[in-house]
């Protein structure tokens, strides 16, 4: 299997004040935290699990993470338009990922996620054949679902009919039937960092 990660890194940051994704969590950038995950998560896949081939490219609008990726040698394109939406970045990085057999979105505010959560949606998703997977949390009885999420090819078409700020998890709600769950005891992992207040109260 080719699995297509893509990660999303092309936000203004309009609630936050700054440029979030350069902003440092425990001294280090939070897009490179995520980098780190996903490129720790890979070494493990094509390591452990046979036949699984990964592949990383990061969708930005930002030079300095442009600079960073492609140091470490990964493929990084550019969204000349991003106050289109999250769903702008999403169809540019599925685009150049077509022929990928299944892709994995991660997005880049949320610096708490770890590299055996990735390794461990990606076998859910293949020991179960569902055609989604992704993480998720209970909620005073409520299930939360959060990223990354995974996708096989059989629903690109639908993914990139996506428009504005609207992400997969939009076409996972369409199609829980089809959605492999995997739940997490560690909250924080999914928590997208929208404002400093967030970080703040995760010290807590």
């Amino acid at each position: 299997m080719k699995l297509a990660m893509i990660m999303l890194a092309a936000g203004n940051s309009r609630r936050f004040g700054e440029n979030k994704l350069l902003y440092k969590i425990d001294k280090v950038p939070m897009y490179r935290k995520i980098l780190k995950e996903l490129q720790e998560a890979k070494e493990v896949l094509e390591t452990h699990i046979p036949k699984v081939t990964c592949t990383i490219t990061i969708v930005t609008q930002y030079e300095e993470i442009r600079n960073y990726a492609t140091e470490q040698g990964m493929e990084v394109l550019i969204n000349p338009h991003p106050e289109d939406g999250i769903a702008s970045s999403l169809k540019i990085g599925l685009r150049a990922n077509r022929n990928a057999d299944a892709a994995l979105f991660t997005v880049s505010d949320q610096p708490w996620l770890k590299s055996l959560t990735i390794v461990r949606l990606t076998d859910k998703y293949l020991s179960t054949g569902e055609k989604i997977a992704c993480p998720a949390v209970m909620e005073e009885d409520e299930i939360c679902i959060g990223n990354p999420c995974l996708f096989s090819s059989a629903y690109f078409p639908e993914l990139f009919k996506l428009t504005g700020d609207t992400g997969g998890k939009r076409v996972i709600k369409r199609h829980m039937e089809d959605t492999a769950l995997l739940f997490l005891e560690e909250k924080q992992e999914l928590t997208d960092i929208d404002t400093k207040a967030v970080i703040k109260n995760s010290d807590k």
